[in-house]
């Protein structure tokens, strides 16, 4: 297993030998950045899936992803503005 593969684990569990309290707070930071990404997850797909389309000169589906694209971006920023952030 590479490095990168031991960071994208969704099991992993941090340790921390020296303080119980550093322990739950890392998990707390560790939560609030999977929460982060989780709402990320569907903007960086439908990029993903707009850079394909037009590498291969999909007009039809660059057009069907970029409406993708918009509608992830939106629910983004609606969530931000819901949580207050």
């Amino acid at each position: 297993m590479n490095s990168s593969q031991a960071l994208a684990a969704p099991d992993w569990q941090p340790t921390v030998a020296a303080n119980t309290n550093d322990a739950a707070d890392a998990a707390g930071r560790l939560g609030a950045l999977q929460g982060e990404l989780a709402a990320q997850q569907p903007v960086v797909s439908a990029a993903l899936l707009v850079v394909t389309a037009f590498r291969m000169r999909d007009e039809a589906g660059l057009l069907d992803t970029l409406r993708l694209l918009t509608e992830a971006v939106l629910g983004l920023e609606q969530r931000r503005a819901r949580d207050g952030g």
